[in-house]
């Protein structure tokens, strides 16, 4: 119904889980991590708890993606109402296997067979039932002497339990304590803190193609974290209201007070009716937690000019990372206008007064779309300013589960890391310099967008002749490796990295998830072999340099096949 009004190419608030959604906050990442490490060292028995709409079926959904098939068999479970005999047939259908005897001990049979020949095949056999709490115990039971089936060196298969809190009441039982002993690892699943609802909010409109025709105000924010604590579900709910509300009321700014009335109309509180009383006295205490924020916001000294860009809880936080430090600027020596740097060579003119015939938005606009459609993701369809340059493509990126990171160097440079890019060139507008999407190159020419005197192409060296040296990558971190590993570490996210660097040729050692010299070496090697500062430290752009060899999720690249290495 408001789809249209606000420019959404779909609704953002639907309760149904859909993976292009999944937004990970800081608890939903903690508990993504527990259950990769319990998997990853083979513990046998690990338990995800979660109040009902905090995004356990997320966590959940994101984890059987990362899973990928060459490593791991995976099975999910989603109605545990069944008796023993029934979850081991479901079991054997899930993983392929003769699911048609009505006894426990052949379909058991069949699954030990079955794990066996996983693990000699070098596969983690992983089983994830949803909904644990609605077990009943002697189900439970059968799922504890699954998990015996094991070797004399390990585990034969990983078993995830994820429930509401009842479960863990349910396993604390006498009769389960044998199983409630296994579970080695354990995470408690919180609800999102109120930066986190807003973050959650902007990202699902960003993902359902909203990039300017509707906005939520700073104590709407408030308020709908007050209402839903933080529950994913809820703040669907409620912002789908709130969307209905103010497009009935042809409102694209939705404020404290639209809210307020979605809140009553979930409710059902006619207008003119007073809330509860334990709602009214919430209320105000938002009110003054807004009042102070405001007070306190003013009386900090040094506010960032950026600020001022961008309406109030609409940043997004991105780490922009520069191949090389830029130097300090002489104040001591006039700086030249944009003019006197200009060079006067009559092609440069020529495409600057092209490219100056587009609007400056709609350039911007059509550079990145040209690079999402390339990662699969939905295109910018309106955008109404504000932010230009760094600012802009990362907040674009950051609500498609994308990363903006900034190269600077020589074109041929840049083309080495094998993604598409976007040019800084020094054809400035009104705002900031204009910017050229590039999503392929052949010997002479590249692939653009915008499209310049009506073609798609130009010439590389047109593209040299109006360069800025400065480019931004743009890529995707689906292994969730972080910037920040350096040498002695030993976390499950090396082992990404170790994968990665084995599909480059750098690194012919274990998967293990440990950052020793053999993989730092590996790491210098790498970088070397692109020009990229060589440290020990693994930066951003290594990890834009790795993603084209990341199997998970292919990476689109801008060679020729027959160009490709």
């Amino acid at each position: 119904m408001y789809t249209k009004y606000f420019g959404f190419n779909e609704k953002p608030f639907t309760l149904t889980p859909n993976p292009r959604f999944i937004f990970l906050s800081k608890n939903h990442k903690e508990a993504f991590a527990h259950l990769l490490y319990g998997i990853n060292n083979h513990y046998g028995f690990i338990e995800l708890i979660g109040e009902v709409g905090t995004g356990k079926t997320t966590v959940l959904r994101t984890l059987l993606n990362q899973l990928n098939e060459e490593n791991y068999r995976t099975a999910l479970i989603v109605n545990p109402c069944l008796t023993g005999v029934e979850l081991l047939r479901s079991i054997c259908h899930e993983f392929g296997l003769d699911s048609a005897s009505e006894y426990a001990n052949d379909l058991l049979v069949e699954i030990n067979k079955f794990l066996l020949q996983e693990t000699a095949e070098g596969r983690t056999v992983v089983l994830v039932i949803d909904e644990s709490q609605n077990l009943q115990p002697e189900v439970l039971e059968q799922i504890r002497l699954i998990s015996n089936l094991e070797t004399e060196d390990d585990k034969l298969i990983q078993i995830v339990l994820a429930g509401q809190p009842e479960l863990s009441t349910l396993l604390e039982r006498p009769e389960l304590r044998q199983l409630n002993q296994r579970i080695a690892v354990r995470y408690r699943l919180k609800s999102m803190s109120t930066i986190e609802t807003s973050a959650y909010i902007r990202h699902r409109m960003q993902v359902a193609g909203e990039t300017g025709g509707v906005s939520f105000t700073l104590f709407a924010y408030r308020l709908i974290y007050l209402y839903t604590r933080g529950v994913p579900r809820m703040i669907n709910i409620l912002c789908d209201r709130s969307l209905l509300v103010g497009y009935g009321d042809e409102r694209r700014r939705i404020t404290g007070g639209i809210v307020t009335r979605a809140i009553r109309e979930l409710l059902n509180v006619p207008q003119g009716k007073r809330l509860s009383v334990a709602f009214t006295a919430l209320f105000a205490v938002v009110i003054t937690m807004v009042a102070l924020f405001f007070v306190f916001s003013a009386m900090k000294p040094g506010k960032q000019n950026s600020e001022s860009n961008s309406s109030p809880g609409s940043s997004v936080v991105t780490v922009i990372t520069s191949a090389h430090t830029p130097k300090p600027v002489d104040r001591s020596k006039p700086t030249p206008s944009p003019a006197q740097t200009r060079p006067t060579d009559p092609r440069f003119l020529e495409l600057q007064r092209e490219l100056l015939s587009i609007e400056q938005n709609q350039a911007q606009m059509l550079a990145f779309n040209a690079i999402a459609a390339g990662w699969g993701t939905p295109p910018i369809n309106i955008f109404k300013g504000g932010l230009t340059g760094q600012s802009m493509f990362s907040q674009f990126a950051a609500n498609r589960d994308l990363r903006v990171t900034v190269f600077k160097g020589t074109l041929d440079e840049v083309i080495r890391f094998d993604i598409p890019f976007i040019v800084l060139t020094r054809v400035v507008g009104k705002l900031d310099a204009y910017c050229i999407g590039v999503t392929s190159v052949t010997s002479d020419t590249v692939s653009i967008s915008p499209p310049l005197f009506s073609k798609s192409t130009l010439s590389k060296n047109d593209l040299n002749l109006i360069s800025a040296g400065t480019y931004y990558l743009v890529w995707q971190n689906s292994g969730q490796i972080p910037s920040n590993i350096k040498y002695g570490d030993k976390r499950y996210e090396v082992r990404a990295l170790q994968q990665l660097l084995k599909q480059a040729g750098r690194y012919k050692g274990p998967i293990d998830g440990d950052y020793s010299s053999a993989t730092a070496k590996a790491v210098n090697d790498f970088q070397h072999s692109l020009g990229i500062p060589q440290n020990e430290a693994v930066d951003e752009l290594t990890l834009a340099a790795l993603v084209k060899y990341q199997t998970n999720k292919k990476a689109p690249s801008i060679s020729a096949p027959g160009d490709q290495k």
